[in-house]
Parts: structure tokens; C-alpha cells; sequence
């Protein structure tokens, strides 16, 4: 008796170690949007039913198919079933997939639970624009979906770049060759900052699986109005053609394996287009330095010298960050404005996320001071905030500085005096004669004898007149004439500067060295003299000419004595540009 009920125990255990349920993840983390695979395998025995995976709020679970292995070794039979599901989530968080139970032979068995972290999409997108909407049912083919940042935002402002979302549904397990990128119908939209390489992730919707491909950009619009916000993207489309393998004794693991392959053009474009309404800016409250910016904006930083001079520029350096239209983003300038002379500098934009809305922008640019003094100096911009509808003005904190020097007076322009408009004429009418005049007979002229001679003489004189204006103006060619005006012009500064020079006079000197390199580019560059800047003149390669043009400048404006040494060294470096620049100035023909 005790042999028998040994031998049952021994068999009952063997039947315990034979049956094991396990499940594993392929991977513990995954990027939302994205799946992993889930591993069920069931060894030495077949379970009663499929197995129920347990339902997690906001996790996703969809089969993916089922294999059996069975092995033979020294006569002992080993039999498993692996079951293999796909798990993932369109919200990041960290998710516990309880334990599993598998009936097998009227018993059950559970598996270890299961740790799953979903995590932000590799490419990070700009702030607001996670997935809040579930996405409608794409076509047969997918669709087009279109958000804003603000879903329940309807409206624009002209200028403004809003942050948008493009996104294309693709039937799983096809293939896509995309043509273009997306881009609006019509003109009332334009898209900015498109990413180049778009997120490409896996998504269920309504229990099918679509292949999703991300687009991040902004958009603007520049007339007023309202206007569907309506997308189109081309492409091609090659799919297996289920329908025409037909249904006869098929594997259903295969499922359209030995479908033909059908490729398609398509032509995808956003269902059912939101209506956008773009307003117009108010003219109310707009500062009078507002270049256009939309956005939200703040100072990050800003670095000025503690101490200056009147009349010596230095340089101003400024951070602004936020998001919003950059490129409209002037740079901050100091105040009070009338006690600064400012000029155009360089500007560096750091791009924060893949659509290049949100960043931080760097100014570099110099200043003059006009007048001396300890004041309290900081730098101030505007902006437009679509989200409250109003202009803001943003000022840094302020710092004393110590002005040295004396007041420079800059220079004003004089108005031009408006003339009347000239009166029109009124034709003179002559009187109507009351009295017959003098009664004379007609002969014509032709008839007198001298007619043909004098008539012939102006003949010949007419020619000889053509013929010699012919001649004039071939020898005079107008590019030649204003050439060698030119060459005058930059020859009499040219003199004028190294008189100045000799005399000691730095004003003058710089004056006409300023004229001269003006003449020799404007010749060169076929452009007017006076409507060459320094901003044009810092693109060339001779720095030397960029030198001549600053200390002119910070001469003009301080009115600092330049030593009589100083001037003739100044003045062999004006000698050596000119002579650079005459060897690349249009040449005249002889």
C-alpha cells in the first residue's frame, strides 16, 4: 500500500514539473506610439482556451499569432505553445501587466507579473503637442490628420508661426514611397520648418494596426480672413490585394501571403479641414520699436561695459528666449533711445525642438553713446502675444553706467522745403479777325526756279546732320562717360585725403577716404556711391576697407584728434586698398 501511494506522489510531481507557464517582454521600455513583443509559452501541456491577457488602462494588447513546437528525445515527448501578443501605449507612464493564468489539464498556472515603461517619442516635439486626439478611422489607402498646439485654438494672426502637427495613416504592412511633402491647398497658408526626417511609429486604431508618419512644422498665413486649413500629401501606395486571392483553404497564419501585390498612386488629404480664422493685428497699443514678433518672449541676458565713452562704440550683447516667430525678433536696443546711436550687427538662433519654434536667440551688435553721465541703462523689445491678444513690451534690469566724455550732437537732416505744384497753363486763344486783309494771288512754290537747288541743299544737309550725330554717338558711350567720371571723382578724394593727411586734419581726411572707397566699389559693383553701407562694405574681403570705414565713423562721432603719424599710416593703408580695388573695378575700353 505504501509502494502504490509512493508511486502516485511520484507521478503527480512529474506532472507538476512537467506543465511550466512563463511570459517576457522583448523590451522593458518603448516610445509611445511604438510597440513590444509579449511572450506566453506554455511547455508540457495545452491549455483549454486561449489565454486572456488582463486589460490595463491606456495599454494596448493585440495578438500576433501563436506556434507550436513539439521535441522527441530518448523517447520522451516535449510539447510547448508560445503565444505572442503586441503591447504598447499612446501615453507615456509606467504600466504592470498583471500575472497571466493558463488552464492546462483542469489546472491553473500563473506567470510573474510584468513591468512595461512607455516613454516620449525619440524626437522631442514642441511643448502642447502630445497626442490628447484619438485619431479618426483612416481610408482604405490612410489619411491626413492636422492639429494645432492648442486644439482649441481657431485663429491665426498674420506674421504669427504657429506650431503644427501633420500626421499620415498607412495600412500596416505596406509600402510607401512619399513624392512630397506635405504642403496646403491653396495660398491662404504657408508651412515653416517642416521636419526633415519625419517620426515614423506604429499605432492601433479602432483594433487595426497603421503605420504613422509625424510631421512637425509652423504655420502662417498673411491675409485676413478664414480659410480651411486643409493638407495634401502624393505618394505611392504597394499592398498585398486581399480580396483577390480568394477564401478556399487557406492557412489562416498566412493570411494574405500568396495575395498579389497591387501598387497605387494616392493623393491624401486632411478629413474634414478645420476652419482657421486669421486676424488682423490691432493697431491700438502697438509700440513704436514692433518689427513683428508673435509670441512669448523674455530677456535671458545682456552684458554692457561698465564705463564708456561719447562718440566710441562698443559692443552690446543680448539673449532672448522663447517661442514664437524668431525671425521677425529684432534686437533689443538700450533706452532711453535718443541717448544711443545704434548699428546693425549679427544675430545666432539655437532651435530647442525639431520645428524650430521654441529656441533662444543671441544679438551681437554696437552702440555709441551720445551723452555723458551715470544712468541707469538697460535694453528693452516688443512682442505680440496671440494668447492674450495684446503687445507686450519687455525690459531688462537696469545698471548704472559711467559715461565719460562730452555730449556729441548728431547730425540732423534738414527738411526739404515742400513747392506749390505749377499751375497749369491756359492756352492763349486769338482773337477772330473783324476786317479783310490784303487780297494776293497763289503761286506754288514748286513752280519758282530757285525751289529745286534750295530744296536739294537741305537735302544734303539733312544727311551730312544724321550722319554726324550717327558718328557722335558711337564715339560717346554713356558706361564709358560715367567711368571716367568715376575714375575723376575717386582720383580728386584720393588727393583731397592725403592733403588732409599732411595737414593733420582727421575729419577731412576720413571724409574723403570714406568718398573714395565708395567711388571704386560702387564702380565695380555697378551700385550708386551714397547707397553703399558698412553693412555692404563688411561682406568683402579686404578687412582693411572695414577698418578705413569704423575709425571714420568713430571719428565722425567723437571728433577725436588723430596724431599727423597716425594719419600718413591711415593713409598708405587707403592707398594700398584703392590700389586692390582698381585692379577689380570695370575696366574702360579704349
Amino acid at each position: 500500500m505504501k509502494k502504490i501511494i509512493s508511486i502516485i506522489w511520484l507521478l503527480f510531481a512529474v506532472a507538476l514539473h512537467a506543465t511550466q507557464v512563463s511570459a517576457s517582454l522583448s523590451k522593458n521600455t518603448v516610445p509611445a506610439g511604438q510597440g513590444v513583443l509579449l511572450t506566453l509559452n506554455v511547455e508540457g501541456g495545452a491549455p483549454e482556451s486561449q489565454p486572456a491577457i488582463p486589460q490595463v488602462e491606456n495599454l494596448i494588447v493585440n495578438p500576433h499569432g501563436t506556434s507550436q513546437q513539439m521535441q522527441i528525445i530518448n523517447g520522451d515527448v516535449t510539447r510547448s505553445i508560445t503565444y505572442t501578443y503586441v503591447v504598447g501605449s499612446n501615453q507615456t507612464g509606467d504600466y504592470e501587466i498583471p500575472a497571466i493564468t493558463v488552464r492546462v489539464a483542469g489546472r491553473d498556472y500563473t506567470t510573474q507579473p510584468l513591468s512595461l515603461k512607455v516613454g516620449p517619442n525619440a524626437d522631442k516635439a514642441p511643448e502642447g503637442m502630445a497626442d490628447d486626439q484619438a485619431p479618426e478611422e483612416p481610408g482604405k489607402y490612410g489619411h491626413l490628420s492636422f492639429q494645432m498646439m492648442e486644439s482649441d485654438r481657431k485663429y491665426v494672426y498674420p506674421g504669427e508661426i504657429a506650431p503644427v502637427k501633420i500626421r499620415a495613416y498607412f495600412p500596416a504592412n505596406t509600402q510607401v514611397t512619399l513624392s512630397s511633402a506635405p504642403h496646403p491647398e491653396g495660398s491662404a497658408f504657408t508651412l515653416h520648418h517642416l521636419t526633415k526626417e519625419p517620426d515614423q511609429s506604429s499605432e492601433i486604431v479602432n483594433g487595426r494596426r497603421y503605420m504613422v508618419v509625424t510631421w512637425f512644422g509652423g504655420l502662417s498665413a498673411t491675409k485676413a480672413g478664414k480659410y480651411p486649413a486643409s493638407f495634401v500629401i502624393t505618394g505611392t501606395v504597394t499592398m498585398r490585394d486581399e480580396s483577390a486571392a480568394g477564401s478556399g483553404g487557406r492557412d489562416p497564419f498566412f493570411g494574405g501571403f500568396f495575395a498579389p501585390m497591387v501598387q497605387k498612386d494616392i493623393e491624401l488629404t486632411t478629413k474634414e479641414a478645420p476652419l482657421l480664422e486669421v486676424k488682423e493685428l490691432p493697431l491700438e497699443g502697438r509700440p513704436d520699436d514692433f518689427t513683428g514678433a508673435i509670441g512669448q518672449f523674455e530677456m535671458k541676458s545682456f552684458q554692457i561695459p561698465n564705463s564708456l565713452h561719447t562718440g566710441e562704440p562698443f559692443q552690446v550683447e543680448a539673449v532672448v528666449k522663447g517661442s514664437g516667430n524668431f525671425a521677425l525678433l529684432s534686437a533689443p536696443h538700450p533706452f532711453p533711445v535718443d541717448d544711443w546711436k545704434t548699428y546693425e550687427g549679427t544675430e545666432d538662433f539655437v532651435p530647442e525642438d525639431v520645428a524650430s519654434f521654441g529656441g533662444s536667440k543671441s544679438f551681437h551688435y554696437n552702440a555709441v553713446p551720445l551723452k555723458p553721465g551715470e544712468p541707469e541703462v538697460g535694453l528693452r523689445f516688443s512682442y505680440f502675444d496671440p494668447e492674450k491678444g495684446e503687445y507686450r513690451i519687455v525690459k531688462s534690469d537696469t545698471r548704472k553706467i559711467a559715461i565719460s566724455g562730452k555730449k556729441v550732437q548728431t547730425p540732423e537732416v534738414a527738411a526739404t522745403p515742400q513747392q506749390e505744384p505749377p499751375k497749369p497753363k491756359t492756352p492763349q486763344i486769338a482773337p477772330l479777325a473783324t476786317e479783310l486783309g490784303a487780297v494776293q494771288s497763289y503761286h506754288p512754290l514748286s513752280d519758282s526756279i530757285w525751289f529745286t537747288p534750295v530744296l536739294g541743299s537741305c537735302g544734303f544737309l539733312s544727311l551730312a546732320i544724321i550722319g554726324f550725330g550717327i558718328w557722335k554717338e558711337r564715339g560717346s558711350d554713356p558706361v564709358k562717360e560715367a567711368a571716367r567720371a568715376n575714375l575723376a571723382a575717386t582720383q580728386e578724394a584720393r588727393e583731397k585725403a592725403a592733403l588732409a593727411a599732411a595737414n593733420g586734419d582727421a575729419v577731412a581726411f576720413f571724409a574723403a577716404a570714406k568718398m573714395a572707397v565708395r567711388l571704386c566699389i560702387a564702380q565695380r559693383d555697378g551700385l550708386r556711391p551714397e547707397a553703399i553701407t558698412l553693412a555692404d562694405l563688411g561682406e568683402h574681403e579686404d578687412e582693411t576697407i572695414t577698418e578705413i570705414l569704423v575709425e571714420a565713423d568713430r571719428v565722425d562721432f567723437s571728433a577725436e584728434k588723430v596724431s599727423v603719424e597716425n594719419l600718413k599710416a591711415w593713409n598708405e593703408k587707403l592707398g594700398t586698398c584703392l590700389e586692390r580695388l582698381a585692379g577689380t573695378r570695370k575696366e574702360l575700353a579704349v
